[in-house]
Order: structure tokens, then sequence, then C-alpha cells
């Protein structure tokens, strides 16, 4: 993929596509789209690309059909326009992690044992990390975007996208944390559930200089080592040792 430059200073906004462009796509939205049968996917994969290294406002769909090398007609088959292309570019990544906590979620109030509050926690922040290591400017995209204000049209996506996000997690939380002898009753469950999301989510996010200085490199192998980490330090702040659970009291009273 040829690498895309740094700013557009030519583009007029997300409606720059020549209106020849746009007439195509109406006519290829009667039939199945002609051409790489990869073109869906590369412009995916250009449009993280791009959202990811520039601001939002900049990137425009002849752009992005560019880079991917394929017809600029395809985008608006495929997405719609701008706002559909960044929003499915953002659920489709996030995706595995979404099915990961629904999971987590459904195996929590199944009949019979239910898996180990920690081994679901460093399995969600495993997937978390290896979708996010990936793709290592989307989270600091993320919280750029979320941080711009609420008047803005990709704020708006983003509300969307993290709503399902944060429900799916929030749902597993609070099951997880109601299950028979397992919570630690000492522990406030909503400061549990921000502190498990900010274990999760802010080594991807903090600021190079603090990791410099704790002589952290993000990369595969440190994820896979703090996914581990982490879950262990939010599981033994939160929950009951298995072989203290049964002996808990209702009282509230700390475990040591």
């Amino acid at each position: 993929m040829e690498q895309p430059p740094s700013e557009n200073t030519h583009s007029k906004g997300p409606d720059a596509a020549p209106k020849a462009a746009t007439v195509d796509a109406k006519k290829t939205r009667r039939g199945r789209p002609l051409g790489d049968s990869d073109a869906r996917e590369a412009l995916l994969e250009t449009a993280r690309e791009l959202f990811a290294n520039r601001p939002y406002r900049t990137v425009t769909l002849r752009e992005v059909a560019r880079y991917a090398g394929v017809d600029a007609a395809l985008v608006r088959y495929y997405f719609g326009g701008k706002a559909g292309l960044f929003e499915a570019m953002m659920r489709e990544t996030l995706a595995p992690v979404l099915d990961a906590l629904r999971k987590a979620g459904a195996d929590t109030t199944t009949a019979g044992q239910p898996p180990a509050a920690q081994q679901q926690a460093e399995h969600l922040m495993q997937t978390y990390y290896r979708i996010m290591g990936r793709h290592p400017h989307l989270p600091r995209l993320v919280f750029r975007i979320l941080n711009e204000g609420d008047d803005l049209e990709p704020f708006a996506i983003l509300s969307r996208v993290f709503a399902d996000v944060v429900q799916a997690s929030d749902s597993w939380l609070k099951q997880a944390l109601l299950l028979p002898g397992q919570f630690d009753q000492s522990v406030n469950p909503q400061f549990a559930r921000l502190s498990f999301i900010s274990l999760m989510v802010f080594p991807l996010v903090a600021p190079p200089l603090i990791l410099r200085r704790l002589g952290v490199s993000i990369n595969p192998d440190t994820l896979a080592a703090l996914a581990g980490h982490n879950s262990r330090l939010f599981s033994q702040g939160v929950f009951t040792p298995p072989e203290s659970a049964a002996d808990q009291n209702t009282s509230g009273e700390n475990l040591k």
C-alpha cells in the first residue's frame, strides 16, 4: 500500500469525489460491484491507516480509494459515505473484542460452574491487546476524538460504537461481581468496573514519555504479559481467593 501523505491540503471535505463517481456508484448499486473481491477489505485497511494518522476532516473518499487501489465508486457502494466507512472500520476492528465480552457474559450466566473471573478478565484483556496491538494508533485516535467534543461527526459515530462495547463490558462485570462468594464485599462495584476498563485501556493511550521513563516498550510480547499481570492485579483486588470464597460471610469483612 502506498504511504498516505501526512496532510491533504487540496481536500474540500468528504464530498470532494467527482460527480461522475457518484453517478457510477448509484449505477453499481443495482448489481454486484465489479472489481477485486478484496476491495472492501482494502478500503477498510486503508481507512484505518488514514483515520488513525490524520484528522478526520482531512480524509476524503477519493483519497481512501486511491491508496486502496480501487474505484472510488466502491466506497459509496459498500459504506454509503465517509461516516459509514469510519463506523464500519471501527465496528469491524472492535468486533472480536465485543464478541469476547458477550461470550464472557454468556459464560457467566450459564448454569453450572462459571469460568474463574481472573481467567475471563485475562482473556478479555488479551483479546483487546491483540486487536489494538495490530493498530497502535487507533486507541489514540479514539481518545482524541472522544475528547474533542460532542458536536463533531466522528464523536457521534464513536459514541454509538463504544456504547455497545461499554454495555457488553459493563454487563459482564456486573454479572461477574454478583457471582456468589467471588466478589469482595468491601470493594465498590462502580469503582471496580472503572478500574478494569482503566487497566485494559490505559497502556495503549499512555503518553510515550511516561512509558519511556518506566522503561516499558509496547509490543506484542509486552501486551501478552501485561494482560496476565493486569488481570491478576484486578482479580486479587476485587475477587476473593477460590479457597476462601466458601468461607466468606455476608458482613463485607475483608479477607487477607
